[in-house]
């Protein structure tokens, strides 16, 4: 399948560019929660500062990346406008606003109560994003595989933010009697395993390819992955929300792993096709993903063999931060350079000399930055796995720190980007 990053059926950069730039911010707040999350790693896991954290990086980072992504994508994969421009732009400011009342409710007692109404606005945003995907794709004929993907996690995302929904308004008013930590682990699951990682599994047959100019390869894995990996997180979520055994709670997670381990091949299979050979920032960060994610799922494992919490948590911090954020932040190197080109340059095209993709970024900060991430992301999961919460996460946590401020730092410097500065 061939793809470009811009066509004619894309929305305008301004959309894509309201998501990038906040959820950028918010990464940075994420970043700085996460120095103070010493007591959540180490004693109990779901609190209401740990609530707060995982808002910021998942809500506001992760998923307002993922939306702005899938608004430049998805027309050019499925070959057919969004639905609504206008119903993007008035989902971003609704989701803005709940996220922000919610984050506040968790961070500060005297607002709890706005958690209930913060999810309740941002519910209703996350349904309008997914109406606008599904009213896009009622348009189609045919779905390809990587549309199956987005599709399917659409509807996870639905289901998630429903079982969210119920959770805050339990939490807030006691409107549902429920297994609060039962429903929130479903909830999680539902969100980033159905949700994130297949968007993440669906985009990575066309960025990859895309990117490493790989052609010729089989894609039999991705195909087989997408109906284990419904089946796998379904499953799980249903475990948790009935509260059944273990062994129906480890039946779901052996298919997940599966589909997963299935999509590792697919991407090394593609990388092994790759005709751009050079090992700059975008490739070190792809490799260091998928690295990671096998690194989480063995670590999850060893901690249901062990039943060892800190595995489970240091597996859970290596998909969060070794997995996603790593291939977020590669890719965007990838892709926003892009649409600031086609947005500001391309017009100049033939009336004077424009930039190369890659002057765009500054490639040393890149390279530092991704060498930062590494050994930060490596020093932490190793701290929390083996309960070393002194110094050794400080340290790390800093140097995360540091990591991403270098990163936002290149994402301002593409987007100031000016002809003289290289050409």
């Amino acid at each position: 399948m061939k793809v470009s990053l811009a066509t004619e059926m894309a929305p305008p950069f301004g959309l894509v560019a309201h998501f990038f730039i906040t959820g950028i911010v918010f990464l940075l707040l994420s970043a700085i929660s996460f120095i103070f999350l010493v007591e959540d790693f180490s004693g109990y896991f779901i609190s209401l500062h740990f609530a707060a954290f995982a808002h910021l990086y998942l809500l506001g980072f992760v998923m307002m990346i993922i939306f702005g992504a899938m608004y430049q994508l998805l027309p050019v994969v499925l070959e057919a406008p969004i639905f609504s421009k206008d119903f993007a732009y008035v989902q971003f400011y609704l989701y803005l606003i709940g996220l922000v009342m919610m984050i506040g409710g968790f961070t500060f007692d005297n607002y709890f109560l706005f958690v209930p109404y913060g999810g309740v606005i941002t519910y209703l945003s996350i349904i309008i994003f997914c109406m606008n995907v599904f009213l896009t794709f009622k348009r189609l004929d045919t779905i390809n595989i990587v549309g199956k993907y987005l599709l399917v996690a659409t509807a996870f995302l639905a289901l998630s933010v429903t079982l969210g929904l119920i959770v805050g308004l339990s939490l807030g008013h006691g409107l549902f009697e429920i297994s609060v930590n039962a429903w929130v682990q479903a909830h999680m699951i539902g969100a980033l395993g159905g949700f994130v990682m297949m968007i993440v599994m669906g985009v990575s047959m066309v960025l990859i390819p895309m990117f490493s100019l790989s052609h010729g390869f089989n894609d039999r894995w991705i195909r087989i992955a997408l109906p284990l990996h419904t089946v796998g997180i379904l499953s799980a979520m249903l475990s948790f929300l009935f509260e059944l055994s273990w062994l129906y709670k480890s039946i779901a997670l052996g298919v997940t792993i599966s589909s997963i381990v299935l999509y590792i091949i697919q991407m090394f299979l593609i990388l092994k096709y790759r005709v751009r050979k050079q090992n700059d920032y975008w490739i070190k960060n792809s490799v260091f993903a998928l690295l990671a994610l096998v690194l989480s799922m063995g670590l999850i494992a060893l901690s249901i063999v062990t039943d060892n919490t800190s595995f489970s948590f240091a597996g859970g911090f290596l998909l969060l931060f070794g997995f996603i954020l790593c291939f977020i932040v590669g890719h965007i190197y990838k892709i926003l350079p892009f649409l600031v080109w086609y947005d500001k340059f391309s017009p100049l095209v033939g009336k004077q000399k424009v930039p190369l993709l890659h002057q765009m970024v500054h490639t040393k900060i890149a390279d530092i930055q991704t060498f930062s991430l590494v050994i930060a992301i490596g020093g932490l999961t190793l701290a929390i796995a083996f309960n070393l919460f002194g110094k050794a996460f400080l340290i790390g946590s800093l140097l995360m720190l540091v990591s991403i401020c270098l990163v936002i730092y290149n994402i301002g410097y593409i987007f100031i980007f000016k002809i003289k500065d290289e050409i």
